[in-house]
């Protein structure tokens, strides 16, 4: 008789985990309390318009090759990706604009010509990032670092050196002041902090390395939107006839013998090992109910969370492209307000991600779809006033910065903010990330992804080790894979 996982959460890293462990010939049941699959991966149509509520950026697509190709099955059979020519657009106060090419000649033609920065420096900044990153990153997101019997102690060794002299120890700003120099180039290579919700000036100089994945590996874009990421997986994990039970309300979780049961719905199913592939936090105190471990993993500093104007837009804006940053005047102060004054920044740095450029069908003809995003503390609660407040600063941004009417060209409108997040996706105040990365031994202090107290429970997802975004998330499934064949 096979053996028996329970997956708690069927967001990108439950789905993955499902499909690996399947594999691995265990019979799986994903439990979900929403009646969808995707957690902040999911997608919503209104007026004509189509969004993806969260995620937007795509690196790393081998992750999600290496899950098709577990079951003899092409990608391309259940979703389509290209490489794009260029992973953002940069709008800097002073009217100065930049593209960042995924064409590391380009870019480095681009720094000189934009900001007078000599090729070598960009050059050189990236050969580093990579070399962190094969000799860093690798280990720390490959690994279940928190398990001494599985780390790689030849990469260890190979990195210990690295690490006490290739400035890890530094915080991002400083790594970046010191190697790039550039006012602007700073606060752009700074922006990677907050691709886990974390505070450049506080975060480890070891986020140095996604600027590779962003730029040496590429940025890509999912045909059909990022929601297709994980409806292809899903579609893989049907045909595999994986157990999904939706909107299920898990009444209790407890250890019983060599086994754990789990009461959801009325229903009581017993099985072999617990998987958690939601917020840890939430696990803790709703699932399994140790208030201890909730307690314990509460005191951590939450990530940011962010406030989402979803505009339909009845117009092009040429200036625009898939993705979008347009940056405050004052970087640090904005991170400040964040993090130290747990308030809502009115000169945000905005991201505006545009899918419609992409597949033009996202929107009417003539049209757009905008998901325009800011930073925001986790757990704010935003009052009518303030939404209208932070909404009049964005738009009178925008619109300064593009030259032209943005207000007038919105046809339709919704929001997604810290409390409704927090309620949607089960994720603790808001906070997109889980704990926020701002110390440098923020990788070691993150929860793991094995309980220590518990045995055969487990931990994936965008809260745990290695962190959080759509591959991070799918590399968190893999390590419990790897958990879970060793110790069986």
């Amino acid at each position: 008789m096979k053996k028996k996982i329970a997956i708690i959460g069927a967001g990108i890293a439950g789905v993955s985990a499902a499909l690996r462990l399947h594999k691995r010939g265990y019979a799986v049941t994903v439990y979900e309390k929403n009646s969808y699959i995707g957690g902040k991966m999911n997608q919503f149509v209104q007026d004509g318009y189509r969004w993806d509520t969260g995620p937007s950026v795509f690196t790393l697509p081998h992750l999600l090759v290496e899950l098709y190709e577990l079951y003899g099955k092409k990608t391309e059979d259940y979703m389509m990706y290209e490489k794009q020519e260029h992973s953002c657009f940069y709008f800097f106060n002073d009217g100065t604009t930049f593209t960042f090419y995924t064409d590391l000649d380009k870019l480095a033609k681009e720094a000189e010509t934009k900001l007078g920065v000599r090729p070598e420096v960009m050059l050189d900044y990236l050969a580093a990032c990579k070399e962190k990153y094969e000799v860093v990153g690798t280990m720390f997101l490959e690994n279940p670092i928190h398990k001494i019997s599985l780390l790689p102690w030849d990469k260890v060794r190979k990195a210990l050196p690295f690490l006490i002299t290739g400035g890890i120890f530094k915080s991002l700003d400083a790594l970046n002041k010191r190697d790039l120099k550039d006012e602007k180039l700073i606060k752009l290579f700074n922006r990677y902090a907050t691709y886990n919700g974390s505070n450049p000036y506080e975060a480890s100089s070891i986020l140095s390395m996604i600027a590779h994945l962003d730029q040496t590996i590429g940025t890509f874009y999912p045909k059909g939107g990022m929601r297709r990421i994980v409806g292809g997986l899903y579609d893989l994990a049907q045909e595999q006839e994986i157990d999904f039970l939706l909107n299920q309300t898990i009444e209790s979780c407890k250890r019983v013998g060599n086994q754990y049961e789990i009461k959801s719905n009325g229903d009581l199913q017993k099985f072999d090992k617990v998987v958690s592939a939601i917020d840890h936090l939430q696990f803790y105190k709703h699932i399994l109910k140790d208030e201890k471990l909730y307690k314990k993993y509460k005191k951590q500093e939450r990530s940011a969370s962010a406030f989402i104007f979803y505009w339909g837009m009845n117009q092009s804006f040429e200036a625009l492209d898939l993705h979008n940053i347009f940056f405050s005047k004052d970087y640090k102060e904005e991170f400040h307000t964040i993090f130290k004054d747990l308030e809502v920044p009115m000169d945000p740095t905005i991201y505006i991600n545009i899918t419609s450029k992409c597949d033009p069908e996202d929107a009417p003809a003539g049209g757009e779809n905008w998901f325009v995003m800011v930073n925001v503390p986790a757990g704010k609660v935003f009052s009518p006033a303030l939404t209208a407040k932070l909404r009049a600063a964005i738009i009178t941004k925008l619109e300064k910065a593009l030259k032209r009417p943005v207000e007038s060209a919105i046809v339709t409108e919704k929001t997604w903010f810290p409390e409704k997040i927090a309620q949607d996706t089960g994720s603790y105040m808001g906070a997109l990330y889980g704990a926020a990365q701002n110390t440098k031994t923020a990788a070691i202090t993150r929860h793991p992804n094995h309980s220590t107290t518990y045995k055969d429970l487990y931990f994936c997802g965008g809260t745990v080790h290695p962190g959080g975004g759509v591959p991070v998330s799918i590399q968190s499934a893999k390590i419990v894979d790897k958990l879970i064949e060793h110790e069986h």
